[in-house]
C-alpha cells in the first residue's frame, strides 16, 4: 500500500480531500511514545529493522545533511541508499514498470519524494513493497503524530478541559492531519483567524507561517528541536508499522 495520508490496504495514495485513518494513528502514536520512553530509558533494545534495505527515491542527489528518515532507519538497523532517478520516464511505458520491479527486488520498502502521485501509485502498484509519498513531508501524518507528541510532552493531556488554539490555515493538509489525530484521542480545537489572538489559551499551534509551524506550551514557545526529536520517533513508529515482520 501507498503510506501516504492514510494507512490503509483498501485506499491507496493521496486523494483530494482525504485525511488518515485516525485509529490507525492514533495505535502508530502510542508505538512512537513507547518508542521514546525506551529511548530515554536507554533500553532501546533490539533494533527490528536489521538486515532490511530503504531506498530514498529522490529527483536530485542527497543534500550535506542527513535526512531525518534516514537518521530514524538506521536506528532501527536498517539500511538507506539515496537513488537518484534518472531522466523522466513515461509512467504507463514498460520502462517505468521495470523500473518499480527492480526497485521491489532490491528494496524492502521505498521512499518518493518530488514525484506526481500517479507515479507513486504505480511505483507502490508494481514494487510489491511499502511505499510511502513522502514520509518525512509537512503533508504526512507522522508529522502530524510528532506536534501532538510535543504539545503531550508539555502538559497537554485530553480532556473537556484542555483547548488547543489554532492559528493559520486550517486547511491545509498539515493542519487537517492534526485536527483528526488530536480529535481523535480527545483534544478540544478552537480556530481562530489571522487578526484573532490566543487569549488566555495554554497550549495553542501558530501556523500562520505553513511551513514554519510553532507549538506553544504554559511556559511559551516550544523549541523545534524537540519538535525534530518527535518527529523521528514519529518515523519510526510508522516504519514499523507498515513494514512486514
Amino acid at each position: 500500500m501507498t503510506h501516504s495520508l492514510q494507512l490503509s490496504s483498501t485506499i491507496s495514495g493521496p486523494q483530494p480531500g482525504d485525511t488518515f485513518l485516525a485509529g490507525d494513528l492514533s495505535s502508530v502514536l502510542a508505538h512512537a511514545s513507547r518508542l521514546k520512553a525506551a529511548s530515554r530509558a536507554g533500553s532501546a533494545g533490539d533494533r527490528p529493522l536489521l538486515g532490511r534495505n530503504i531506498a530514498l527515491l529522490r529527483p536530485g542527489p542527497p543534500g550535506p545533511e542527513m535526512p531525518l528518515l534516514q537518521r530514524a532507519a538506521l536506528e532501527l538497523g536498517a539500511r538507506v541508499a539515496h537513488v537518484r532517478l534518472g531522466p523522466p520516464i513515461e509512467p504507463a511505458g514498460t520502462k517505468f514498470r521495470g523500473l518499480a520491479q527492480m526497485l521491489g527486488r532490491l528494496y524492502d520498502a521505498i521512499d518518493c519524494s518530488g514525484l506526481a502521485p500517479a507515479e507513486v501509485q504505480l511505483i507502490e502498484q508494481y514494487a510489491g513493497v511499502p511505499v510511502y509519498d513522502g514520509l518525512e513531508g509537512p503533508d504526512h501524518p507522522a508529522r502530524a503524530l510528532a506536534d501532538l507528541m510535543t504539545l503531550r510532552d508539555h502538559g497537554c493531556v485530553p480532556g473537556t478541559n484542555t483547548q488547543i488554539v489554532f492559528l493559520g490555515d486550517p486547511l491545509s493538509v498539515r493542519a487537517r492531519n492534526f485536527f483528526e489525530l488530536a480529535r481523535r484521542e480527545g483534544f478540544g480545537l478552537r480556530m481562530i483567524d489571522l487578526s484573532g489572538a490566543a487569549g488566555d489559551a495554554v497550549f495553542s499551534v501558530d501556523a500562520v507561517d505553513p511551513d514554519h509551524w510553532v507549538l506553544h506550551a504554559p511556559s511559551g514557545p516550544i523549541g523545534a528541536a524537540q519538535g525534530a526529536q518527535n518527529h523521528r520517533f514519529a518515523l519510526q513508529a510508522m516504519l514499523l508499522a507498515t513494514m512486514p515482520a
